[in-house]
C-alpha cells in the first residue's frame, strides 16, 4: 500500500467518517459474539461447522480489517456502507 495524503480532504469530513467506522466497528464486534455463539452451536449439535456461518465470518474479518487500514490512515479506501463488502 501507498501512503496517502489525507490533508488534501476536508480533516473534518475524514474524522465524521472515523466516527461512523468506530461505531460500526463496535457493532461489527457483536456481530461477531453472535456468530461465534452460533456456530458453537452448531457444532456442538451437528459435530460440523456451518459453511455459511464460516463464509459469513470471513467477510466480517475482511471488513474489520479494511476498517482498521481506514481508521489508522493506512488507506483512503473505505469499507462497506461506502466500499464493497465481502472478498469477492
Amino acid at each position: 500500500m501507498s501512503r496517502v495524503d489525507v490533508t488534501r480532504k476536508a480533516p473534518w469530513i475524514r474524522g465524521l467518517q472515523m466516527l461512523i467506522f468506530a461505531l460500526l466497528f463496535a457493532l461489527a464486534e457483536v456481530v461477531l459474539w453472535a456468530a461465534t455463539v452460533l456456530q458453537f452451536g452448531w457444532i456442538l449439535f451437528t459435530g460440523r461447522r456451518n459453511d455459511q456461518i464460516a463464509g459469513f465470518g470471513e467477510d466480517l474479518a475482511d471488513w474489520l480489517a479494511r476498517c482498521a487500514r481506514f481508521q489508522t490512515g493506512a488507506t483512503e479506501d473505505k469499507p462497506f456502507p461506502w466500499g464493497r463488502w465481502g472478498r469477492g
